[in-house]
């Protein structure tokens, strides 16, 4: 049988594939819910927007220690046991945000946010080093879109959803509808027993196998690229998440659950240009996937530099969902790029190398840029994070000619031994292509970019 060509091949072909992709996509869903809830909670309690900056950094800074190990641990163990015990240890965690339902109790966010935040990103690292190989080399593009758009499209239910509910009835209950999506997603996974459910590696120490993950990381020219770029980009993406949440609820004054009209504009159209540009993406070669990555960091820094402009409801939110369809182009291509140039026996540690570059970024900016909201106001900042995000665009355009991309396929990372991999098939050179970048997130706010 021929590798699939569209999304709905692959998933219709592809029946363990698909069950990860339903698992993730009813945890996302639960977890849009969750944010919508904890930014409106930490507003009524706090109503600085400090305090909405420390909730995101604190979502993304686990990434940085918890992803790196769970790299490691999801190239020692099994990585399906991984992913059922953290589901189930995020269900508890998102059950214990009702005790934090109080001015006096607020405090509890941060710790319970960190936790979550930390066993999510162990359950990435396992997920994304086991569901690409259910899929074939051929097929990284569609794999990578398939995850991006589930993400995508339960953000926008979950905005949706998790605005209304917050606003007619209050957080408790998003809280409960996360912790129940967890659960279900452990139930899909179980059903699953096929794939690189190991990466085969020797099992040396675990300071050891970090140490082996970095040194093959840093010897690809591509991968040491793109972990440059995200650091950069992120500088600006993770302050804008936070920006955006400010005029939200500030600004425009749309009320508690105002923050999941802006999910649910993003997540809406995104997916919608997601899906049409998917087959195009996939047919582009590595040059054009090397295109694609740089302009669409480049135009979604303009973009997001014009957030600063004042404006009504419906000019801010059809500008945010320019940003998304900006956005979603990066995710097939990088990722693509990211699977071709890393082996099964690295690639946890690989993709988590990258998650970790992308939330250290995320995280650092979110808490300055709740401070800058406060005193320079939401204008200046929007403008700076978004010449942030287009310098780094424009310097991975113009760094484009130093870093060589094989016509049809990335060397393989090399695995433990440091030796080099053997070249992945890349099958029809034409029909190669992924988003790069952001995957999921899924879990814990994106791999790559977590909140990508």
């Amino acid at each position: 049988m021929e590798p699939a060509r569209t999304l709905r091949e692959l998933l219709v072909r592809n029946r363990d594939l698909r069950m990860l992709w339903l698992g993730n996509l009813v945890s996302v869903c639960g977890g849009w819910f969750s944010a919508v809830a904890v930014f409106a909670m930490v507003y009524e309690y706090s109503g600085a927007g400090l305090a909405a900056g420390l909730t995101l950094a604190v979502r993304y800074l686990p990434g940085v220690l918890a992803g790196v190990w769970g790299g490691v641990l999801a190239d020692r163990a099994d990585r399906r046991t991984v992913m059922l015990v953290t589901d189930a240890l995020m269900a508890v965690l998102a059950s214990a945000f009702l005790l934090a339902d109080a001015p006096g109790r607020l405090w509890l966010v941060y710790p319970l946010t960190f936790a979550s935040a930390a066993a999510g990103f162990v359950f990435q690292a396992a997920r994304s080093a086991w569901m690409p190989s259910l899929a074939r080399p051929q097929e990284y593009p569609l794999y990578a879109a398939a995850v991006q758009v589930n993400g995508l499209v339960f953000q926008a239910l979950g905005g949706v959803a998790g605005g209304l509910v917050v606003t007619l009835v209050g957080w408790r209950w998003a809280f409960a509808v996360n912790a129940l999506s967890f659960l279900l997603s452990a139930a899909l996974t179980a059903t699953v027993r096929s794939g690189d459910r190991s990466a085969g590696a020797p099992a040396h120490g675990w300071w050891r196998s970090l140490r082996e993950g970095v040194a093959v990381a840093a010897r690809s020219r591509v991968i040491a690229a793109l972990l440059g770029l995200e650091a950069l980009f992120c500088l600006g993406l993770g302050g804008a998440i936070t920006a955006m949440t400010y005029l939200a609820l500030r600004v425009h004054d749309l009320g508690e659950g105002g923050t999941g009209w802006f999910y649910a504009v993003q997540g809406t159209v995104g997916g919608v240009v997601l899906v049409v540009a998917a087959s195009r993406i996939r047919a582009m070669g590595p040059r054009g996937r090397h295109r694609v990555i740089g302009w669409s960091c480049l135009a979604e820094g303009v973009l997001t530099m014009l957030l600063g402009v004042p404006s009504g409801v419906p000019f801010a939110l059809a500008l945010w969902g320019l940003v998304s369809a900006a956005e979603v182009m990066y995710g097939p291509a990088a990722m693509t790029t990211l699977l071709t140039a890393t082996s099964n026996e690295t690639r946890g540690r690989v993709t988590s190398l990258w998650s970790a570059t992308a939330t250290f970024s995320l995280g650092l900016s979110s808490a300055v840029t709740g401070v800058l909201v406060d005193r320079l106001g939401v204008t200046a900042v929007f403008v700076v994070l978004g010449l942030i995000m287009a310098v780094s665009g424009g310097a991975w355009l113009i760094a484009g000619t130093r870093v060589h991309i094989a016509a049809g396929s990335s060397p393989a990372a090399g695995g433990p031994s440091g030796a080099p991999g053997e070249p992945i098939s890349p099958g029809p050179a034409p029909k190669r292509e992924s988003r790069p970048g952001t995957e999921e997130d899924e879990h814990a706010v994106r791999p790559g970019r977590t909140g990508r």
